[in-house]
């Protein structure tokens, strides 16, 4: 399993914005999967006060797996298909918004795919997830 340190090493053939996936909670019980990009590190509190929750946490992997049906690693927002019951809002970073083309993990890390924007709407919708974009408070990693 690579972290994004370590894959932002690799060289890829894909063309297209190389996405950080986070999962978290807050002590009402509600679950966010924050898109973000790779060279961000996210403010927990901001992200929070963004989000109208008091305090946001990292979900574990058992509540991961629960959610969304996959192991840790492999989160991107089309993990959103088993998640039948929309538990889990989709929050994507504005730092994205001028991106045409992302890059995200198919339900399992090792591999990436290639999807337009247009194309993650409609993957969306036709789960019945919205993506919800937030300018979040991040700082980029040195």
């Amino acid at each position: 399993m690579l972290n994004m340190e370590e894959s932002g090493k690799l060289n890829l053939v894909l063309e297209g914005a190389r996405c950080k996936n986070l999962l978290l909670q807050d002590k009402k019980g509600q679950y966010f999967l924050i898109v973000t990009t790779a060279s961000k590190s996210l403010n927990l509190s901001a992200a929070a006060e963004v989000l109208g929750s008091k305090r946001l946490s990292f979900a574990s992997s058992a509540k991961l797996f629960e959610l969304l049906g996959i192991q840790t690693g492999s989160l991107s927002p089309l993990a959103l298909v088993n998640d039948e019951a929309k538990r889990t809002r989709l929050i994507v970073d504005s730092d994205l918004s001028e991106e045409a083309t992302f890059l995200f993990h198919p339900l399992e890390n090792n591999a990436s795919i290639s999807l337009s924007k247009q194309a993650l709407d409609a993957f969306l919708g036709t789960i019945g997830h919205r993506a919800e974009w937030k300018s979040l408070n991040n700082r980029t990693v040195a």
